[in-house]
């Protein structure tokens, strides 16, 4: 292909962006545990509700299959589209249990997980192996066109962030995330490219 050719692909490429949330919070925030597959607080939907009245409306509106996702997605739309991609970390046998409870019971596995990306102490799925279908995911949405929400979870958007910054796996320990926070990406058609990451209450909640 010469160069004048791809020129010409890539102005008829789409531009397309999605904007990754952070499903509301669950007793799993409030109680610092490894999530499990449960409601939002009672409190969540109306922080939801209000925040998905001051933004735009997306082309379409994908989400986790987790329950916590599910209600938070259908804040935004009627209509909203399961995604298995998106799907959170299985933590094996620490689902559903407190970080000092781990940290009591098995400091060495809880610090292996933390330094080693491809570690699974657990024995459910490590940080990696999330890497890895997250980014086939974001490579089957080059330009899809338009601007569509993807409800997730937080360590998921933190992955996310990384991988499309070149960033080291590491690197989701420097970054929080709170319920509701945000990650927006562009792509030109070849590469992604970060547009805003934040709170509700910055630059994106205030469009």
């Amino acid at each position: 292909m010469s160069e004048g050719t791809e020129e010409v692909d890539i102005r008829r490429v789409r531009a397309s962006r999605i904007t990754l949330l952070c499903r509301g919070a669950t007793a799993a925030n409030r109680l610092a545990r490894f999530s499990a597959d449960e409601p939002l607080l009672p409190k969540e939907a109306g922080k939801a509700g209000r925040l998905a009245r001051r933004l735009p409306a997306y082309a379409a509106v994908l989400h986790a299959p987790e329950i916590a996702a599910r209600e938070t997605a259908a804040l935004f739309s009627a209509r909203t589209v399961p995604c298995e991609a998106l799907r959170d970390i299985d933590h094996g046998q620490w689902r559903g249990r407190s970080l000092e409870d781990i940290a009591g019971e098995d400091p060495p596995g809880l610090q292996h997980w933390m330094a080693d990306p491809a570690a699974k102490p657990h024995g459910g799925e490590s940080i990696e192996e999330a890497r890895a279908r997250c980014a086939a995911w974001l490579e089957e949405q080059h330009g899809a066109g338009g601007h569509r929400l993807a409800v997730t979870h937080a360590l998921i958007l933190k992955i996310v962030l990384a991988h499309v910054l070149g960033a080291p796996l590491s690197a989701v320990w420097r970054a929080d995330v709170e319920p509701l926070g945000m990650l927006t990406l562009t792509s030109d058609g070849r590469r992604w490219a970060l547009r805003f990451f934040g709170s509700p209450a910055g630059p994106e909640g205030d469009s």
